[in-house]
């Protein structure tokens, strides 16, 4: 205790001398006074000894429990005291040590969800790349037709779109995640974003012979960042595509209130099994019915950017006996 103190030397070295003093200021008044001086001290001593003592001894069980901890040693018991300053610092430590175990937890979970994305990533990317080594090697035959070349030709362009849309989405997510995106918080008119993502997807739902229905308010308004909005209505109006058979619709209303905009996106399709509803927005998700070209983040990159701009999202059915998925995303109303 007091090898490694040298303040605690101090104080007991000061009171020392300071008993020595007083008890040699008395001595010219009687012995008796004196002697009464230094027994009281002495008691004092032991008193202030033995406190020291047990302080230090429940220090070192904390020091102990620290070290252990630092190496590695998973399940470490702090001593609970009633009162002191010991108390408050072991109590701190426990707290200290409780949230440590939780970040470690966390980080292990983070390690494991990573593992996970990267070996799913290098499956999605592992299809597309297996078909266009297969195209590659075609291309070789001598005694290909035209036709046949342009047909391989159309294929590997769409295993190149899938790549690109593929590495484009995980990009944007991972910016999301890393807090690296700023989304703006400008005014925009609900009917031109809706204008904007169902051009974006003319072509392909012409081609698959879908029609798109948008029912919007002209002063239905959403604070937020359009591009980003965009960006999120779009994933949720191809989703619905890809499970809308031709002749088929997707239908877009939109309610506008005092406190919150809500989007709904309705399509006449196959719909959610009730086994995938809780699971739809999770990243790299497949579904029952999912499409093999299927890859499961479009729906989870809507979710991070809704979520982002203080809004809600969540999946449903129609009621029967009518089918079909229905997307609902709510904006909230809130001034900065």
């Amino acid at each position: 205790m007091f090898r490694y103190n040298a303040e605690l030397r101090r104080e007991y070295l000061i009171s020392l001398a300071a008993v020595l003093l007083l008890a040699g200021a008395l001595f010219f008044l009687g012995w008796q006074a004196s002697v009464g001086v230094l027994v009281a001290a002495l008691i004092l001593f032991c008193i202030r000894l033995f406190a020291d003592i047990r302080r230090y001894r429940r220090i070192s069980e904390l020091s102990d429990g620290i070290d252990k901890i630092l190496h590695g040693v998973e399940k470490v018991d702090f001593e609970e005291y009633k009162e002191g300053e010991v108390a408050i610092l072991s109590s701190e430590i426990h707290k200290m040590v409780i949230r440590l175990r939780e970040q470690a937890s966390l980080l292990l979970a983070d390690k494991r969800f990573l593992s996970d994305s990267i070996a799913d990533i290098a499956h999605q990317l592992r299809t597309p790349l297996t078909s266009m080594n297969i195209i590659v090697d075609m291309f070789s035959d001598a005694e290909l037709s035209d036709d046949k070349r342009f047909d391989l030709l159309g294929g590997m362009m769409q295993s190149l779109n899938r790549i690109e849309w593929l590495i484009n989405t995980l990009l944007k997510m991972s910016k999301i995640d890393a807090d690296t995106v700023l989304f703006e918080t400008k005014e925009y008119k609900v009917k031109d974003m809706l204008q904007r993502a169902g051009d974006s997807l003319a072509v392909p739902l012409d081609i698959n012979g879908v029609t798109l229905k948008i029912n919007v308010p002209d002063d239905a308004v959403i604070r937020g960042d359009m591009m980003w909005t965009c960006e999120a209505i779009g994933n949720i109006l191809k989703n619905c595509m890809e499970h809308t058979p031709e002749g088929g619709k997707i239908e877009i209303d939109v309610k506008h209130t005092p406190i919150f905009t809500e989007i709904v996106i309705a399509d006449t399709g196959t719909g959610i099994d009730k086994d995938d509803l809780p699971h739809v927005f999770e990243r790299f998700y497949r579904g029952k019915v999912a499409l093999n070209t299927s890859i499961g983040i479009g729906l989870a990159l809507s979710k991070m950017i809704v979520e982002r701009q203080s809004g809600t999202i969540r999946a449903s059915n129609r009621e029967e006996p009518e089918t079909g998925a229905v997307f609902t995303v709510r904006f909230y109303h809130v001034k900065n």
